[in-house]
C-alpha cells in the first residue's frame, strides 16, 4: 500500500465513513473512493464491505488497523521530531521536563528570572518522573531534564548540580537533627520504590536493621508533605520540597545527614546551548539561596 492508500483507510477507519473521511483529509468523497478502490485492488482483498450504504471494515481491515495504528504513531512522532528540529534552530524557545518537586517551587523561579532578563523567549515545562524525561529527551521532545539521583543512558549526558539534602517533616515531633532509627514505623509515609529517594532510605535502613515498612506510598514527595501537613504521619523528603510546600511544619535535618542528587540531563550529541547554559547557572543560584536558608 502507498502512504495516501494508508491515509484514506486509516481515514475511513477513524472517521466511520468515507464522507467523514474525505472531509478529514480535505478531498472530495469521489477522490477518496478512487485511492480506497486502488488500494483494494493492490492487496487483493477487500477492506471494506458495502453494506446499506455504509463500510463496514472486513476481518482484514481490522487485523491491519493495530499495525495502521503504529505507522501514524511514528509519523507523529516524526513531525514532533521536525518541529523540535526547527524550532531548535531559531534559538529562541526550550523545552525542559523536571521531576514534580522541583515544579512546585525551584523551576518556576528560574524561569520567572530567565523571563525578566528575556522576554521574548519561549520556554515549555512539564513535570513529570524520571524515566519519562529521559525518554522524551532521547526522542527531542525536551531539551533539559532535572531529575532526583542519578541516571546513566547511552546518548544521554548526565551533569550533577548539586546535593539536596533529605528532611524530616512530622508535626507531632520535636526539633534537631532525627535519626532514621527514630522514626514511628507506624506512621511513616514511604516513597514509590521506583524513586532514588526511597530506594537509598530502604537500603539505609535495611544496612542499619531498622524495621520500618511504609503502609503508605505515594510517588512524589509533593504528595508525602501534603499527607504530612493533613496529619497524615511523617515523611523524609528533599530539602526544597520541605522548605516551600506551604503548612509545614518546620524540616528537620537527619543525622547522619543523607542527601538526593539534583542531576540534569541532556543529548550527548548536543552542545548545550546558550540558552540552556543560563537556565543551569539560574538553576545552581536558586538551589544555593535553598541550601543556605536551611543554615539560618
Amino acid at each position: 500500500m502507498r502512504l495516501r492508500q494508508i491515509e484514506v483507510f486509516y481515514a475511513i477507519m477513524t472517521a466511520g465513513s468515507l464522507r467523514r473521511a474525505a472531509e478529514l483529509l480535505h478531498v472530495s468523497q469521489p477522490a477518496a473512493s478512487k485511492v480506497l478502490r486502488y488500494a483494494e485492488q493492490s492487496l487483493g482483498f477487500a477492506l471494506f464491505e458495502r453494506a446499506g450504504g455504509r463500510l463496514v471494515p472486513t476481518r482484514e481491515a481490522r487485523i491491519m488497523l493495530p499495525h495502521v495504528n503504529a505507522i501514524f504513531e511514528k509519523l507523529s512522532d516524526l513531525k514532533r521530531l521536525t518541529d523540535n528540529l526547527r524550532y531548535a534552530r531559531d534559538g529562541h524557545s526550550i523545552s525542559i521536563g523536571c521531576v514534580p518537586s522541583l515544579g512546585l517551587s525551584l523551576v518556576p523561579r528560574v524561569v520567572q528570572r530567565y523571563r525578566a532578563d528575556h522576554p521574548g523567549m519561549e520556554l515549555t515545562i512539564d513535570a513529570m518522573h524520571g524515566p519519562e524525561i529521559v525518554s522524551r529527551i532521547m526522542n527531542h521532545d525536551l531539551d533539559l531534564g532535572i531529575v532526583f539521583g542519578d541516571y546513566t543512558c547511552d546518548g544521554l549526558t548526565a551533569l550533577h548540580i548539586a546535593n539536596i539534602p533529605l528532611m524530616m517533616i512530622d508535626a507531632e515531633e520535636g526539633e534537631g537533627p532525627v535519626s532514621v532509627a527514630e522514626i514511628n514505623p507506624e506512621r511513616y509515609i514511604g516513597l514509590s520504590e521506583n524513586d532514588p529517594t526511597a530506594r537509598m532510605l530502604d537500603m539505609v535502613m535495611e544496612e542499619a536493621r531498622i524495621p520500618i515498612k511504609a503502609h503508605v506510598r505515594v510517588r512524589t514527595h509533593f504528595m508525602a508533605a501534603e499527607l504530612v501537613r493533613l496529619g497524615g504521619g511523617c515523611a523524609i523528603v528533599d530539602a526544597v520540597t520541605a522548605l516551600h510546600h506551604p503548612g509545614l511544619p518546620r524540616p528537620r535535618p537527619l543525622s547522619p545527614p543523607l542527601s538526593v542528587t539534583c542531576t540534569v540531563l541532556f543529548r550527548a550529541d548536543h552542545a548545550l546551548s546558550q540558552i540552556s547554559q543560563s537556565i543551569l547557572t539560574l538553576l545552581r543560584s536558586e538551589l544555593d539561596v535553598d541550601l543556605l536558608s536551611l543554615k539560618k
